[in-house]
């Protein structure tokens, strides 16, 4: 039988270390890590960046507490929404989103990345909802791509697409 050596540097070594004790305490109480933003800044984010990522968290909490202003002050007057099913103007986007029979009970955000081009931004990454609905509970989790603008000194997404993700549903 051959072993195969394998060399690992000092400082890799502390770092995988790192990595397992810091996931230790999620793996033990199986939750998922807080949705990045403004309060989990990566290194080399830009300040639109952070506030972008703030944004798409305000909206997921917003779609949580069924706040139809919350989502209408992040989304632009003419904002489209389009997905597997077809699409929405705003108003059909806002109730969809804020009303209906099922009850999102928890969301968030993962792997969202920003691209930045001057007043416009790109905002891609993947929505997570929890909730109950004529079916029992459900987890879903969506792929989506927003453009924001900023508009009259602040920034609101003026297009959304999304689609529920392959083994999305549980």
């Amino acid at each position: 039988m051959t072993h195969r050596r394998i060399h690992v540097s000092r400082g890799s070594a502390i770092a995988v270390a790192t990595l397992i004790l810091a996931a230790a305490p999620l793996v033990a109480q199986g939750t998922r890590p807080a949705a990045r933003g403004a309060e989990h800044p990566k290194p080399g984010e830009s300040a639109t960046e952070r506030l972008l990522y703030a944004l798409e968290n305000q909206w997921a909490q917003g779609v949580v507490k069924r706040d139809a202003a919350t989502v209408r002050r992040l989304v632009a007057p003419r904002w489209i929404y389009s997905d597997e099913s077809g699409t929405m103007n705003r108003e059909q986007g806002i109730a969809a989103f804020t009303s209906g029979t099922d009850t999102v009970t928890t969301a968030g955000n993962d792997e969202m990345h920003a691209i930045v081009y001057g007043n416009t931004a790109i905002v891609t990454g993947i929505l997570w909802m929890r909730g109950r609905g004529a079916t029992g509970a459900f987890e879903h989790r969506y792929r989506y791509t927003d453009t924001w603008m900023k508009l009259g000194g602040r920034w609101q997404c003026i297009a959304s697409q999304d689609y529920l993700m392959p083994g999305g549903a549980r």
